[in-house]
């Protein structure tokens, strides 16, 4: 059969003619036909679907076979190919799979169709569990693979976890080592072997004694010695820590030049703390021994075995490089100014995130978090609800280093319900506080980042009304400012 196709054309006359138009019937060539595969079988063998079919004898050209399974699904095999295996099914699911010839000119086949499903088999574990050794929160593991084909890789982790937050290591492996577990614990281990990249034994179970191992806190020096920072701030919150943790024997100073060389397993946690006059915005104007490629390194490699981070005032910019958040998302209120001597307002910060926002459920209620454990909330300056005060007195400096979430939210194109539950949900956090006079969700100013595969646990905070020397005398909040400090290194250690 014929097609005939419409053509509307323009017909230029001679030159000084008129131009007509007019329906000219042009024939299409006849599709050619386009035969399918024969034979087709599909057979269930070790886990595997093997399909294999015949190709049609024809002289339109072959380029490629398309493999469709559940209508879903396309895999695309260039040449003239007549098998194809696949691993990885669903056991005990019945899968359809379609093969369709792919011709010269992008002309494609119709399908032909077979069904197969892989059977159920129990995949075999591991033998001979055992824990070899423990030192501290390392703990050593061995045991015997199976004598069977297939193996791609193991999972290890805590007996009742998901698997999804097991440690998965590729290959034959029959031992490994454990670093920073639960401390002073009594737990199982439970290994199981994966098959074909797709498939996971039930596993093996072997108990554990983790001893108990006092964890250190660790506050970063930027300075040969506390006389040698260079911010009166800063000063006083490394005096602070020399009288509640280093001489009560519960934390160390770590000098940064140091920080590549220490036992990072030893460390719950570390302080870092940035707070200086006239510093420029951008995590590479931080001090510079700080941001060396040794340093950062470093502190990457304690984030990738667990280690948790206080970043606070101006080191929040750190959350880029240590990939807290992307690139794309540093933070954008930054202040840095010598502040004014004659400022007496009272500061506080706001757990009470989109207070204003209570009628349409975007409410969130962030003042039993840890971190304020003990601290007493008041009603200051009018404010609608409580609020923490941090910092009264004269002379305070206004150094904010935090984010402004709206431009970020806009970016990504406003997406619900607002700017705070997109920016959790994008950097996997919670947004512990804003301004104190803030009753909606523009800005970050406390941040609790989660632990993932990269990093550890993170408080940052970037707020201004957390300063640790008034200019202008006595802060009569310094207490709330030392306890929400005592919290975030309790709550991270």
């Amino acid at each position: 059969m014929k097609n005939i196709i419409k053509y509307s054309l323009s017909l230029m006359a001679m030159a000084g003619m008129m131009v007509a138009c007019t329906d000219v019937k042009v024939e299409a060539p006849e599709l050619p036909d386009l035969p399918t595969v024969s034979n087709l079988k599909a057979s269930v063998a070790n886990r595997v679907v093997t399909l294999d079919w015949s190709l049609p004898t024809t002289s339109l050209g072959i380029e490629g076979v398309t493999v469709k399974v559940n209508n879903s699904q396309e895999i695309y095999l260039e040449g003239e190919r007549t098998q194809y295996n696949i691993m990885g099914q669903p056991m005990e699911d019945e899968y359809m799979y379609t093969i369709k010839v792919n011709y010269r000119g992008g002309y494609v086949s119709p399908g032909q169709t077979v069904f197969a499903t892989v059977p159920y088999v129990e995949l075999a574990n591991v033998t001979d569990l055992e824990v070899v050794n423990i030192e501290g929160r390392t703990v050593t593991l061995a045991w015997n693979l199976p004598d069977a084909s297939g193996i791609t890789g193991v999972y290890v982790g805590l007996d009742g976890n998901d698997i999804t937050n097991f440690q998965y290591f590729e290959g034959n492996v029959e031992t490994v080592t454990l670093t920073k577990q639960p401390n002073g614990q009594h737990v199982n281990y439970r290994v199981c072997v994966q098959y074909d990249n797709a498939y996971t034994s039930s596993g093996e179970v072997c108990p554990a004694d983790v001893e108990y191992v006092e964890s250190k806190v660790g506050f970063l020096l930027l300075g040969d010695s506390l006389a040698d920072l260079e911010d009166d701030d800063e000063k006083a919150a490394a005096a602070w820590y020399q009288d509640n943790y280093v001489a009560t024997e519960k934390g160390v100073f770590i000098p940064v030049a140091d920080l590549p060389n220490i036992e990072f397993d030893e460390y719950g946690m570390i302080w870092i703390m940035v707070d200086r006059v006239g510093l420029d915005p951008g995590w590479k104007n931080l001090p510079a021994s700080l941001v060396s490629t040794a340093t950062i390194n470093a502190l990457k490699e304690y984030g990738a075995q667990g280690g948790n981070l206080y970043l606070s005032n101006m080191a929040t910019q750190l959350t880029v490089p240590l990939e807290f958040v992307p690139e794309s998302m540093p933070v954008n209120i930054f202040g840095s100014g010598a502040g004014d001597p004659n400022n007496g307002d009272l500061w506080s910060i706001n757990p009470h995130l989109g207070w204003v926002f209570q009628d349409i459920n975007q409410y969130y209620d962030r003042a039993s978090h840890a971190v304020y454990a003990g601290l007493e909330f008041e009603m200051v300056n009018g404010y609608e609800y409580s609020s923490l005060p941090l910092e009264g007195g004269m002379g305070k400096e206004d150094h904010n280093s935090m984010w402004d979430l709206n431009p970020y939210w806009h970016e990504a194109g406003d997406p619900a319900p607002n700017c705070v539950a997109w920016w959790e949900n994008t950097t996997n956090s919670q947004v512990l506080a804003v301004w104190g006079q803030v009753g909606d969700h523009c800005v970050a100013g406390m941040v609790d980042f989660k632990d993932n595969d990269v990093h550890g646990r993170c408080i940052a905070m970037g707020l201004g009304a957390y300063e640790w020397n008034v200019n202008g005398g006595v802060n009569p909040y310094q207490g709330n400012i030392e306890k929400l400090t005592e919290n975030i290194i309790n709550y991270l250690k």
